[in-house]
């Protein structure tokens, strides 16, 4: 899976720029940096190789932290730009949440407002890409978030999926914060009144322009066969007679029942349809056992009810269930 997962290629600007500033002079390295920021989308494989070559090349505690300082509008590409015209910073972060594949097709991203704190919070259902790749990603948002703001902001709490290192200081003494590790999910939490914050460039017709042209390069993205991994996962969760309410099924997901049916809708999927063909796969698949009675199939697929199961069939088919057993 982690093959199909990208960053974009402008990202890796911020591996240059953290280099001149430390000045640390790698001449091949500059020149593969410079070949790479200039594609579209590079691997996230490829991403994490470049930071531990980075790392490498300057060995100092949390470099991580300090690489995503560096961060420029530039090098998130379209997105940056999107945010930096919005009149507001919870604007830009609805932006940020709607269009974050362009910027690191990873995990799923999702946003939520609950007693008086915005939650930012990334899953781990693709790929753990490790605490140096957590670290600088979540530095480089919140610097992002800082230039788009035009002030100094401090996160609430901050949670990696990693393993605690023997010294978390350097964290807190960063985000100026509670830092915390393990879990699953990476979290960044802040207070909801920084949403309110307004910006100084904003342009409502630019911001119009952009959102379309960050519209079309999100349809031109590899399909991520969330459908596929959706329906597989339905299934799996059928067989374990698991509940099937969008709420559990977003919990196993690791993310928020929000973000899932924004996914859903993003996808054009809708959820009763998918399910229901998931049921009828699965159908199909237990009639041919015989030693499972129509009641036993019922309750398979989710169905207390003999008559709602026989509707259901009926629907899906045209036929009632026992027409299948002749």
């Amino acid at each position: 899976m982690s093959a199909s997962l990208y960053v974009n290629g402008a990202l890796v600007g911020i591996l240059i720029d953290y280099l001149a500033a430390k000045q640390v002079s790698d001449p091949a390295f500059k020149a593969k940096l410079i070949q790479l920021q200039s594609q579209d989308r590079i691997s996230l494989q490829m991403w994490i190789s470049l930071l531990d070559e980075v790392a490498k090349l300057t060995p100092e505690p949390v470099v991580g932290l300090q690489i995503g300082q560096h961060i420029k509008a530039s090098h998130t590409g379209i997105v940056g730009y999107l945010g930096m015209s919005c009149g507001s910073v919870g604007e830009a972060l609805a932006l940020f949440e709607r269009f974050a594949r362009l910027i690191y097709d990873a995990n799923s991203l999702s946003m939520t407002v609950e007693n008086e704190a915005v939650t930012i919070s990334w899953g781990s259902e693709y790929i753990t890409p490790g605490q140096l790749a957590d670290e600088t990603a979540i530095s480089v948002f919140f610097s992002m978030v800082q230039i788009i703001a035009g002030r100094v902001l401090y996160p609430t709490k901050i949670n990696f999926i990693n393993e605690a290192p023997a010294d978390i200081t350097p964290y807190e003494d960063f985000f100026h914060c509670p830092v915390t590790f393990g879990g699953i999910r990476t979290i960044v939490e802040f207070p909801a009144e920084y949403l309110n914050i307004t910006l100084n460039n904003n342009d409502a017709k630019l911001l119009d322009l952009l959102e379309d042209h960050a519209k079309t390069l999100l349809s031109t993205l590899p399909n991520d066969q969330f459908e596929d991994r959706f329906k597989q996962l339905l299934s799996d969760m059928l067989k374990k007679q698991e509940e099937m309410s969008l709420e559990n099924i977003a919990k196993r997901m690791n993310t928020s029942t929000r973000t899932l049916q924004r996914r859903l809708n993003d996808h054009e999927v809708k959820f009763q349809e998918l399910l229901s063909s998931v049921k009828l796969d699965l159908f199909h698949l237990y009639i041919k056992d015989e030693s499972l009675t129509l009641f036993d199939i019922a309750l398979l697929l989710g169905y207390s009810e003999q008559s709602a199961f026989t509707r259901a069939v009926k629907r899906w088919t045209g036929q009632l269930p026992k027409n299948f057993r002749k």
